[in-house]
């Protein structure tokens, strides 16, 4: 290698997942696919952006040595949707990823490994000049909310770029981007009036170029440039395809055949990557990363950079032209341009024979047709209240979608673009129109368009990000304005591949929900009403306020309300809830006041649900069974938390009261019918489950003996353990326990602590360890340091995490 530089490689992560949120209600329901995690972010947050911010380097025999952060070593962005769910969802994992910035802007004289992203992955080339602007400065604000600082380059979706895109990001101060080298047409070096063509992806990597906003006669469009690096493409999609994330030695020499030893001028090996990939896609690559960062790059005098550190030593010294500069643009997953996300362009994801994309087309169209009428009602009504641009109010919007959940600063905001601020209308009517802004836009999620057809689930969600706009635009268009009409009718041009149905049909139904999601809502309350479960419901929606009207057995009227005073929004209905004799649940859910719409008691509460709509044709009728799946998670919670001390005591009292003899159990043959076998069950688990929330209140040797002998009597007849969330409780104590042991060493916690990891394992609990892990590591540092030192006692608790302690 060269003695004037060592091999400078820079590995870059794009984690971004598309916005998942249920448009109504700003959650991301229960995904099924995702199991057994609730949804695909916290699927992939587990197995990705969690493992890379702590991963594991392990010994030969398997066990913990070093927790190293990934983000400290990879130049990354993420997306500005992804990184909000994060803050919120995975804080510890968000803070990891934040302080890996700030130590590599330390280590790389102040340039950090983040990168800004365009806010929610649109073509920018298919962008609106407004569009592109605003998607530019949301992802500058964004992250700044989250990294203290401006963003030196921002990741484009899929790469897509075109003269238009680099003016706006020149103007905005963006200084490079990250491209594909299939994107490059042509370069040349600095003075030369020659170039070299390079439209078979023969263009060195190593180095970085400069591109000139120059339009088609070759003048300037506007002053500044934009500095870009094209990524290895070889060795890039080797990590996706030819598993290079299963060896850090493999992955290694493989960076090393990329650089040039003859050459004496600076390299840059420069990988571009689905962030995805160290952990999701390739499981456990967050390890070989870590690995590949930590032992095997500086044992070969290879350095990990960023990119904004390389551009400051080195600058480009070439000028390059990207294809398709002048017109639509190119990126780096569509071969025609950016063709996918608009047309029949050949490029797709797969799919069955005779399979096409034609129904991009009216998709794209659909989402321009509403996008072109929301811009005509946002310049209108908007100048009514501000004196402000409506553009510029809108790119200033982002200063309340980075923290939805703090009114303060929409109240800042309001006060910042508003006439008269302190007018609530005005207020509400500012946000109902930046709301239909920002739907719209999401619903132009590149997502949409890049796989094989529009029944699935990436259409769908922009589908219902515009339905959502759609129904705010409402009060903005004339009395029967069919604004749906006329967006279903571009759409149904469109056939799907898989059921061969139009496009209007997919909209009404997946995208659109038989019963409102409101409405669900709504009569969620009202089944948590009339179970009696309301007291105990403190996490409610405080939009949404449940009053009883009358009731009588089995059955309840209530009146539920709906009011968003933010976004100007209300919806009053009132329901009868019914409970038949096999306990199901019907809600009848009619639009306004009781006394407007007549809804009564039935004679017969065993009506079935199709009796029910007859009986009541203008209202809704749902199967408790039928609301969003959450729904029924939360009524189950508040259930449990209501009932099951209870239920529990009386199986226990039925079981003494009766003479069933828990050794009954031990019969092989299994005689004892399954419900006597499951109240004896539940009575040696809810002693079993007594003990251990006693043992978590405070040390009690006497109980460990219990709990022991308990456990005991329970295996000795076979019966399986059940303990809900008890593992989530002791995981929360064991955090604080040593939270507190890491501040000061005491006899008494260490032993505590010991009992409890004890009593865990004897009762299978499932607990975090992973994050026990990353708690317990700067202690276990300070173990091995000294490994007879004030930390001794923990070395039960260091081998439970399963760290190294043998060789310590």
């Amino acid at each position: 290698m060269s003695e004037k530089h060592p091999l400078y490689f820079t590995i870059h992560g794009h984690f971004y997942q598309p916005p998942r949120e249920n448009p109504w209600t700003g959650v991301i329901e229960n995904q099924p696919s995702a199991s057994p995690f609730h949804d695909w972010n916290e699927r992939i947050a587990s197995e990705c952006y969690s493992p890379n911010s702590a991963s594991r380097i392990l010994s030969p025999h398997g066990h913990i040595q070093d927790i190293v952060n990934n983000y400290d070593f990879m130049s990354f962005n993420m997306g500005p949707t992804l990184m909000g769910w994060i803050r919120t969802n995975t804080p510890a994992t968000y803070k990891r990823i934040q302080e890996a910035d700030k130590r590599s802007a330390e280590r790389m004289g102040g340039h950090g490994n983040a990168i800004a992203q365009v806010y929610n992955h649109i073509i920018m080339p298919l962008a609106s000049a407004h569009d592109k602007r605003t998607q530019i400065r949301w992802g500058i604000e964004d992250f700044k909310f989250h990294f203290g600082r401006m963003p030196e380059a921002m990741w484009l979706a899929e790469t897509a770029i075109n003269l238009d895109t680099v003016v706006e990001l020149i103007k905005a101060g963006i200084k490079f981007t990250i491209l594909s080298p299939t994107q490059a047409d042509s370069f040349r070096k600095f003075g030369d009036e020659t170039w070299t063509g390079c439209a078979n992806t023969d263009i060195d990597t190593t180095r970085p170029y400069r591109i000139y906003p120059r339009d088609k006669e070759g003048n300037l469009v506007c002053d500044g440039y934009l500095d870009v690096f094209f990524y290895n493409p070889w060795l890039s999609s080797a990590v996706g395809f030819e598993h290079l994330l299963r060896d850090a030695g493999t992955f290694g020499r493989r960076i090393a055949d990329a650089w040039d030893e003859n050459r004496e001028d600076p390299q840059l090996v420069s990988i571009g990557t689905d962030g995805e990939s160290y952990g999701h896609h390739e499981p456990f690559g967050d390890m070989c990363a870590a690995w590949l960062y930590n032992r095997y790059a500086p044992e070969h005098n290879m350095v990990p950079v960023n990119y904004g550190w390389f551009l400051e030593k080195f600058p480009p010294k070439h000028e390059v032209l990207l294809k398709n500069f002048h017109s639509e643009g190119c990126a780096w997953s569509c071969a025609h341009g950016v063709g996918r996300w608009y047309r029949d362009c050949g490029c797709s994801t797969g799919g069955g024979p005779g399979w096409n994309q034609k129904w991009r087309s009216p998709l794209r169209d659909a989402v321009n047709h509403l996008k072109t009428l929301a811009d005509d009602v946002f310049l209108r009504e908007f100048e009514k209240i501000s004196d402000m641009s409506p553009w510029e109010a809108r790119d200033k919007y982002v200063q309340t979608l980075v923290a939805p959940e703090d009114k303060s600063r929409t109240k800042l905001f309001l006060e910042t673009v508003l006439q008269h601020p302190e007018n609530q209308d005005d207020c509400a009517k500012a946000i109902r129109l930046l709301e239909i802004q920002k739907f719209c836009l999401f619903s132009f999620t590149s997502c949409g368009w890049f796989f094989n057809d529009i029944e699935g689930l990436e259409p769908v969600q922009n589908m219902r990000y515009a339905l959502r706009a759609m129904e705010l635009l409402e009060p903005f268009l004339p009395f029967g304005h069919n604004i749906k009409g006329e967006f279903l009718s571009i759409l149904g041009r469109a056939t799907s591949n898989e059921h061969k149905w139009n496009g209007a049909e997919v909209f009404m139904r997946f995208a659109e929900d038989s019963i409102p999601v409101v409405l669900k809502q709504m009569a969620e309350r009202a089944a948590i009403f009339h179970l009696e479960l309301e007291d105990d419901y403190s996490n409610k929606d405080s939009r949404i306020t449940a009053t009883k009207i009358s009731s009588r057995r089995r059955q309840t009227l209530v009146r539920t309300a709906y009011e968003d005073n933010f976004i100007g929004e209300k919806r009053v209905t009132t329901n009868l809830v019914i409970t038949d004799a096999l306990g199901r649940i019907n809600i009848v859910v009619a639009m306004g006041e009781n006394d407007q719409n007549g809804l009564k008691f039935v004679e017969n509460p065993n009506m079935s649900t199709d009796e029910l709509r007859h009986l009541f044709p203008t209202a809704y009728v749902v199967r408790m069974r039928d609301l969003m799946s959450d729904s029924i998670k939360r009524i189950n919670q508040l259930s449990t938390q209501k009932h099951l001390t209870n239920i529990t005591e009386s199986f226990s009292s039925f079981a003494l009261n009766h003479g069933i003899s828990i050794d009954s159990l031990a019969d092989p043959d299994h005689t004892l019918p399954d419900t006597m076998r499951k109240i004896l069950t539940v009575e040696i688990n809810a002693r079993i489950h007594h003990c251990a929330l006693k043992l978590l209140e405070e040390p009690n040797r006497k109980l460990v003996d219990e709990i022991k002998d308990l456990v005991d009597e329970a295996n000795a007849v076979n019966t399986k353990f059940s303990f809900g969330g008890t593992g989530r409780m002791f995981f929360k104590k064991l955090s604080t326990l040593i939270d507190e042991v890491s501040k000061k060493v005491d006899e008494a916690t260490v032993t505590y602590i010991t009992e409890l990891i004890t009593v865990a394992d004897w009762l299978k609990l499932f607990i975090n360890k992973t994050e026990l892990e990353n708690r317990v590591f700067a202690i276990y540092c300070e173990f091995k340091k000294q490994p007879n030192g004030k930390y001794t006692g923990l070395k039960p608790m260091f081998q439970w995490l399963n760290f190294e302690v043998e060789s310590v």
